[in-house]
C-alpha cells in the first residue's frame, strides 16, 4: 500500500449500529472508509443484535456500536462468530454526531494497526473523557 493511512485506508467494511448516527457512516465513506448503517443495510429499524451478528460474520464486517449491553446479552455468539467489534461507550448524557465521528476518526487508523500487530484479538473499545480529549482505543475482552 502506497501513502498514508489516513488517505488510504485498507480494506474492511463496517456495519455502523443503531446506538450510533447514520450521519457518521456517510461521513466516514466520503474518506473511503467502507460503512454501512444498520437501518439503510436492514431498510428498518429494530433490528436484533443477534441479526446483526449474523450480518457481520456473513460480509466478515465489524460492528461498530454503543450499545452497552451487547457484549453480555451476546458474550457466546460474539466469541464464537469471528466477527470483529469496536465498542463506543455513550457517557449518560449521550453524545453528538460530531463527537462520534471525532472518535472513530482518531480510533480507525489506530484499530487497523492494531489488527495488523495482534490479528486474534477481534474486539475494541475506544472513548475520550471529554470533547477535547485525545480518544484511546484497547483491546476488550467479552
Amino acid at each position: 500500500m502506497t501513502g498514508n493511512r489516513a488517505s488510504n485506508p485498507p480494506e474492511a467494511q463496517f456495519l455502523l449500529d443503531e446506538s450510533l448516527s447514520s450521519a457518521v457512516a456517510r461521513a466516514l465513506n466520503l474518506v473511503a472508509y467502507n460503512f454501512v448503517d444498520v437501518v439503510s443495510e436492514f431498510g428498518r429499524q429494530g433490528v436484533e443484535d443477534p441479526d446483526i451478528i449474523e450480518w457481520c460474520r456473513e460480509n466478515r464486517a465489524t460492528w461498530v456500536h454503543a450499545d452497552d449491553r451487547a457484549n453480555k446479552e451476546h458474550k457466546r455468539p460474539l466469541q464464537t462468530s469471528g466477527i470483529r467489534t469496536l465498542w463506543i461507550p455513550r457517557p449518560s448524557g449521550g453524545m453528538s454526531s460530531r463527537e462520534q465521528l471525532r472518535i472513530l476518526s482518531f480510533a480507525l487508523p489506530k484499530l487497523f494497526e492494531f489488527w495488523e500487530q495482534s490479528p486474534r484479538v477481534r474486539h475494541y473499545r475506544t472513548t475520550a473523557s471529554s470533547p477535547t480529549a485525545v480518544p484511546s482505543i484497547r483491546p476488550l475482552t467479552i
